[in-house]
């Protein structure tokens, strides 16, 4: 996501050492966010950090980005009262409102947790969240928001303090395109400040379908020194990561991230035509339930 255009195992080694393990945490099922069951090789998951956005509550275990404009989209800036808990779906949620100010000028919001991690040797963990899309008319219909042009949600982990010496993890990137959209995942990695090495050669594209919730989970594991990444969509791996994915890639030396959720706005490339962006009234980013579990390996 902060793009800003800003030992290793090798991968069919890594692939049979792990494929059990990956197979065993797709039993998982996390209802609501707040219980979790999983038994694996008697090592239990642990929870480290879990927020259910429960309505009367707030937003104090994350920083509400605000006065910002966004790494990618100078006509993006983030305010923080378009973060908020709010009723959806009949679930309590983190919503994310998106506008228009006015032309060539849009908000929106942006969140970061005040908890960090990395996992340590033969340690795992896994950062989980339920999210959905939507757009509203001005007649206060609800949109597809495939139909919005120029919305990029993501769900993502970072050091932005260091970026990339820390690397980056994107869980989810979203693009709205007029009437289509495509989501992925990626890394980003630099041994020197704000210089990416990776180029896009990390990218995995995964298609979703709009109109729905849907779960993504990533997998930092590093297990005996060997650090890989795995991001699934609803129970689907779509992603595999390790240091063979680009030559420049030192995954040892990831961490600590945080987690953030956002939605931007537009490009300063030429991913999107500013001059196209259309949000309707508002489009919206709702998260259910972001968590953390740890465990040993």
């Amino acid at each position: 996501m902060c793009s800003i255009f800003f030992i290793s195992c090798d991968k069919d080694e890594r692939s049979n050492q792990t494929s059990e393990d990956l197979k065993n945490d797709l039993i998982v099922q996390y209802g609501d966010g707040e219980s979790d069951t999983l038994s694996n090789k008697n090592n239990e998951w642990t929870n480290v950090f879990v927020d259910n956005f429960n309505q009367g509550g707030n937003l104090n275990k994350w920083e509400r980005t605000h006065g910002r404009n966004d790494y990618n989209s100078r006509i993006c800036a983030y305010k923080y009262w378009n973060s908020s808990i709010q009723n959806f779906d009949n679930r309590s949620c983190l919503r994310l409102r998106s506008y228009k100010v006015n032309n060539n000028s849009y908000e929106s919001g942006h969140v970061k947790s005040k908890f960090n991690f990395k996992p340590k040797r033969n340690e795992q963990y896994r950062v989980s969240a339920m999210i959905k899309f939507t757009a509203q008319d001005y007649n206060n219909a609800t949109r597809q928001f495939k139909d919005t042009y120029g919305a990029w949600p993501a769900f993502w982990t970072v050091d932005e303090s260091v970026w990339p010496q820390h690397g980056e993890i994107d869980i989810m990137e979203g693009f709205t395109f007029g009437g289509w959209s495509q989501y992925s995942s990626n890394l980003f990695y630099g041994r020197n400040f704000l210089q990416n090495e990776m180029g896009t050669s990390a990218e995995r594209k995964y298609n979703l379908n709009d109109n729905n919730w849907h779960k993504y989970d990533m997998y930092w594991t590093n297990q005996n020194g060997n650090v890989y990444i795995d991001v699934f969509v609803d129970n689907n791996q779509v992603a595999n990561y390790g240091n063979w994915v680009n030559p420049n890639l030192k995954l040892e030396n990831f961490g600590p991230h945080n987690v953030i959720l956002n939605m931007h706005i537009g490009s300063d490339n030429s991913l999107f035509d500013n001059g196209r962006i259309n949000l309707f009234k508002n489009t919206f980013m709702w998260v259910d339930w972001v968590r953390v579990d740890k465990k040993n390996i």
